[in-house]
Order: C-alpha cells, then structure tokens, then sequence
C-alpha cells in the first residue's frame, strides 16, 4: 500500500506537469490581437533604449567637447602668462637699459661740465697771463719812453696835448648828449694822433682807446638827428589835417547855390511881372534869407565815432597847438634822452588824432603810421666808460714827468 501511495504521488507530478505544458502550448498558440500588443510592447521598449544610447553618446560628446574647451583654455591661459612674463621681461630689460644711458648721461654730464671748468679755468689763466704780459709791456715800454726822455730825445707834447684834449671832450660828449657816434670819432682822431707822433711807449694807451673804441660800437647808436627831422615834419602835417566840416556850412552852400539861379530869374524877369507876383517873391526871398540866419545859428554837427568831436575855427586852431607842442615835446625829450616822457608825449598826439579827427583822413593816417615807427625807437641808452684811454693817456704823461695825473670831472 505504501508502494501504492508512492506511485500515486510520483504520477500524481507528472500530471501537473503535463497540465503546465499543456498550459504553456496553449498560451504561445495565441491571437494576433495578443501579437501586435506584444510587437508594440517590443518597439517601444527598443525605441527608449534607442533614446537612452542616444542621450548617453550626447553626454559623452559634451563632456569631451567639455573637456577640450577646458584644455584650450588652460593652454591659452598659459600662453598669455607666458607671453606677460616675456613682456615683464623686456619691459624690465628696457628699464635697465635706460637706467644703464641715464646714468652714462649724467657722467657724460658731469665730465662736460668739468671739462667746461678746466676750459674756462685755462682760459681765464690765459688772459691774465695775457694781461699780465700786456702790462709788464706797457711798464716796458714806459720806462724806455722816460729813458730816451731823460736822455735828451723831444717829447711831442702838442700831440699829445691835444689826443687828450680830444678824449676829454668824447667824454663830455658822451656823459652829456650821448653821442656815441661823435665819442668814436673822437675816440679814433685820438688814436690817429697817437700813432702819428711815433713816440715810443704808447702801446697802452692805444690798447685802451681800442677797448673804449669796442665798448662803444657794442652799444646801440640812435640817430638823433634823423628822429628830430622825422617830427619836425609830423609837426608841419598838423597844418594840413582836415578837420570835419560844420553841416550848417555844407547846408548854407547848397542853399546859396540853389537860390542864386532863382533871384537871377527874378532879377531878369522883373521888369515882365506883376506887383503882385514881385511882392510874392519878395516874400519868399525875405523868408528863405530868414531861414538861412535861423540855420547859422542853430548848427547840427554829425559824428562819425562816439568819441569824435567836431570843432569851431577857435577850437581846430587850439587842438593843432596842442598837436605842435606835444611834438615839440617829443624832441626835447629825444635830446635829453627821456625814454618815458618821448613815449608819452607821442601817446598823447595820437590820442588827440583819434579825438578830433576822421581815422580815414590820409593825414592822420600818415602821422599814425609815422609815430608808431618813431614808438620802437629807444631814445634812452646805456653808454659804457670810456675814461680808461683818457687815464692811460694822462698815467703815461704822469709818468714822464714824474708828476700825478690829473683827475677826470667827478672822479
């Protein structure tokens, strides 16, 4: 029975087994219906593995592309670090080179102005000891001079007497009217006498009438007489500056001209006219000579500028003397050598042109032009000393005659 039991259980499997079969027969005979909602199921599950490869390879692409900015990035970084590296370097290579010619520029400086100390050092060592030659020459010569004087030789003293007579007065010229022009000719007659009296020892006076001789032509000469003709003559201009005429004039001329014909008509036709026409024009010839005297005693003036005045006879006559003296003026200055009063009184004459007068009228327009030319010139000069020739001179004669110079005026 038990062996029974055992069968029974051990077949008993096999059926379900075979029912399982049968089962699964069953379900893989299916409907087509069942088919296409499995072919449906299957592209759709294809479909989002396709989008999920396809999403992945898009993440791997970014990444890379990632990647390779990133890459570029830090190689362009360091491209531009070591490019600003290099450039700090030149920058710094230029800045020592420039410090390096700066400081070549301040020792090339430095032995400039050295060798520019030892040049004028040696030369002003060379002019004293050119001086010092130049005078142990003179002394030389002077005292062979007062050899030969004491030895019996003539001395040409009216020469002499009168070289100095002439570099006094080239000093007085000078000190009083500063002619520099007169002082040089002076200056050079002396010079000229000098040599001609081929006496020995004058080399020192000659040196100093050719320093005194330089120191003037170094000055600026102003022609005084040519400056005084030039106002003279802007003096005799003001007589003929044209004055702006009164209109009460200009208007009583047309007047006149127009009534003229008009009582030569009458004059001629009076013996054809009427008693009443002749007390007609009577009339109007007594009114318009009334009219006439009204207008010449109320004058209306025009004015051409604000500051422009028109004048009677009396008034022209009194601005023209004012012109003439302050030209006048103007000279006295120039021979004293009044800078400021020359420059003001000149001033002044074109003040009272631009007053009275038409800035149009050809007159006035010359003596403008005329006094802004004699404007630059500088009446007042700084004349040097020229007293050195005259002392040389006087030392030579002292010298000679074992007296003591004289003195100059002022000293």
């Amino acid at each position: 029975m038990t062996q029974d039991q055992n069968n029974a259980k051990s077949k008993t499997p096999e059926k379900g087994a075979n029912l399982t079969s049968s089962t699964t027969k069953t379900a893989k005979v299916s409907k087509p219906a069942d088919r296409a909602t499995a072919s449906k199921t299957k592209s759709a599950h294809q479909a989002k593995l396709g989008l999920l490869w396809l999403f992945v390879l898009i993440l791997a692409a970014g990444v890379a592309g990632l990647g390779y900015l990133q890459w570029q990035t830090q190689a362009f970084t360091a491209q531009l670090t070591s490019g600003q590296s290099g450039q700090s370097k030149v920058l710094e290579h230029w800045q020592q080179q420039q410090q390096s010619l700066a400081q070549k520029l301040d020792n090339a400086t430095l032995a400039n102005t050295g060798a520019l100390s030892q040049i004028k050092a040696e030369q002003t060592d060379i002019k004293n000891n050119q001086k010092a030659m130049d005078d142990a020459l003179v002394v030389a010569l002077e005292a062979m001079a007062k050899a030969q004087l004491d030895q019996g030789q003539a001395l040409p003293k009216w020469q002499l007497a009168e070289a100095e007579y002439l570099l006094r007065l080239a000093n007085q010229r000078l000190a009083m009217e500063q002619a520099s022009g007169s002082a040089i000719a002076l200056l050079s007659a002396a010079d000229i006498i000098i040599r001609d009296s081929e006496q020995v020892g004058t080399y020192g006076i000659r040196r100093a009438i050719a320093l005194d001789l330089a120191a003037l032509t170094a000055v600026p000469s102003v022609d005084v007489e040519g400056v005084y003709a030039q106002l003279a003559a802007l003096s005799s201009l003001a007589s003929k500056l044209t004055f702006i005429p009164p209109r009460s004039e200009s208007v009583a001329a047309v007047e006149a001209a127009q009534i003229t014909p008009d009582h030569a008509i009458s004059v001629s036709k009076a013996q054809d006219i009427s008693w009443s026409e002749s007390l007609w024009l009577g009339t109007k010839s007594a009114s318009v000579s009334i009219l006439s005297e009204l207008k010449q005693l109320v004058k209306v003036q025009t004015r051409t500028q604000e500051d422009q005045q028109l004048l009677t006879p009396a008034a022209q006559l009194i601005v023209r003397m004012r012109i003439e003296m302050a030209l006048s003026q103007t000279q006295v200055a120039l021979l004293r050598r009044q800078q400021g009063i020359y420059d003001q009184s000149l001033k002044g004459v074109q003040q009272l042109l631009a007053k009275y007068y038409r800035p149009s009228d050809e007159v006035a327009m010359a003596m403008n032009e005329s006094i802004d030319e004699l404007g630059k010139v500088k009446v007042l000069v700084n004349m040097p000393n020229i007293s050195g020739s005259l002392v040389a001179l006087q030392g030579f004669i002292a010298t000679l005659h074992d007296t003591q110079a004289q003195p100059l005026a002022g000293e």
